[in-house]
């Protein structure tokens, strides 16, 4: 009886821990992303508020750690023969105004003066103490530290810092400055903190020395992009990296050797795996881990090696352009009308309808092209009546030259006729004139009937 439970005990046992144990999928991180953030100018230069150290041409960089949606990053860091790295050919850029060593320890308040937004920080989320930081291409509410809202330093440059579009850097810093508003966490951190940061020296390695957030931090986007670093400087830039990284909950096994995080060093060491089993395979490595700028080339979003390089897809910003790319330039177009890339056939521009009886002929929106009748002599109360501006995107002006007592009924209608709102005209010293706002209407045909002693003319009006 008891060897019949014993192997039912054991039958039972052994399915379980081998079916259940799943090694974990390094998938998990996407890569590295580092943008080009801005590229400082002359006046960024000059200024000696923030510091002398800023050079002409000198770049800003940020690092961004792409998770899939779910995973959280817990840890970057240098390890026991996986050392931590920053260096650059010269020296980093760090603001003796407000500058901090840590994003999260920026006061907010300091973002806009000089060039405090330019400093050189390490960081888990943060770009302040209430902004996350995130790329440009998904900063969607504007900009607070460039052009008219930077304080212009030293020298009180009109116009304000930090307003360069050059070097590849993507959407100017007037536009969008990577700043969301919110409440980042905390940044805890284990051994010497990276001298780069205060010093203005230029290389920086350690194997002791890691920066996380507790419990794990996904991003504030649904891209799931969290900012570890932003650096500045005009030497060529390179970094190897360590993270660590939490496995979302469901994705996690049963069994308890499963993992809960993923690590990933930017050289796996036969050592970190061999011979480890279970143990071991949670350890990976990416191509992205490590980056030198020297062979990285910017996209038309600033992105190092990005994908948004001239010939892909982008938005405009304009609803009635299609097809939108990026040019050779790096400029976002999209085909007008007819078609054309950048070309100008569109809403509220002369076109041709192809009737030889309307004119003024003009793109409404949806491309469609629609004229006015046009009347080769105008008699009677057609001569006295001018309707402008036509086409119009929103007010209308009615004018009738008489000198007659009235009164003058003008009626504003639909192509059926239906009348949509009248009006009793007010003498002017050059007639009788009212208005109409069609800024409520949709686009297309109007019409404006007037009547004068019971003698009635229809003029034909475009909403683009």
């Amino acid at each position: 009886m008891r060897y019949t439970t014993f192997l039912a005990t054991l039958l039972l046992s052994i399915p379980c821990v081998v079916a259940q144990y799943t090694p974990p999928d390094g998938s998990g991180l996407e890569g590295i992303i580092v943008e080009r953030y801005y590229q400082a100018d002359a006046n960024d230069a000059a200024d000696e508020d923030g510091s002398l150290e800023l050079m002409e041409g000198a770049i800003t960089y940020r690092i961004f750690v792409d998770m899939l949606p779910g995973y959280e990053l817990l840890t970057v860091g240098g390890y026991v023969n996986h050392p931590l790295t920053f260096s650059t050919t010269t020296t980093f850029f760090n603001n003796d105004d407000r500058g901090e060593d840590f994003g999260r320890n920026i006061n907010d308040i300091y973002l806009d003066n000089n060039t405090m937004a330019l400093d050189s920080w390490i960081t888990i989320g943060a770009a302040s103490d209430a902004h996350w930081g995130v790329l440009k291409t998904e900063d969607t509410d504007g900009s607070i530290i460039g052009g008219s809202n930077n304080d212009g330093g030293s020298n009180a440059v009109q116009g304000g810092l930090l307003v360069n579009t050059g070097g590849g850097t993507g959407i100017p810093l007037t536009e969008a400055d990577g700043l969301l508003e919110g409440m980042p966490p905390q940044v805890v951190s284990v051994g010497e903190l990276p001298t780069i940061l205060t010093s203005g020296t230029s290389s920086y390695t350690s194997d002791d020395f890691a920066y996380a957030v507790l419990g794990g931090l996904a991003g504030p986007t649904p891209e799931n992009k969290v900012l570890i670093g932003q650096f500045t400087t005009d030497g060529t830039f390179e970094f190897c990296l360590n993270i660590w990284l939490r496995i979302p909950a469901e994705l996690v096994c049963d069994d308890p050797n499963c993992h809960t995080n993923l690590e990933y060093y930017a050289q796996l060491l036969p050592a970190d795996t061999a011979g480890k089993a279970i143990s071991g395979d949670n350890k990976f490595t990416h191509p992205t881990l490590c980056f030198s700028s020297a062979s990285g080339v910017p996209d038309c979003e600033g992105v190092l090696n990005g994908p948004a390089l001239p010939g892909t897809a982008c938005d405009d910003g304009n609803a009635d352009t299609s097809n939108d790319v990026y040019s050779e330039g790096c400029a976002c177009i999209g085909e007008d009308c007819n078609g054309v890339l950048g070309g100008d056939a569109l809403p509220g521009n002369p076109c041709d309808d192809g009737d030889p009886l309307t004119e003024n002929d003009v793109w409404l929106t949806g491309c469609e092209c629609d004229g006015t009748v046009g009347i080769t002599e105008r008699t009677g109360l057609a001569a006295l009546v001018n309707v402008f501006p036509n086409p119009t995107k929103d007010h209308v002006q009615v004018v009738v030259a008489t000198t007659g007592q009235g009164p003058v009924n003008i009626a504003l209608q639909d192509v059926l006729g239906q009348v949509l709102e009248s009006k009793v005209a007010g003498h002017a010293s050059n007639g009788w004139t009212c208005s109409f706002d069609l800024s409520g209407q949709a686009a297309g045909v109007y019409l404006v009937r007037i009547e004068v002693d019971g003698v009635a003319h229809t003029e034909r009006i475009t909403k683009y």
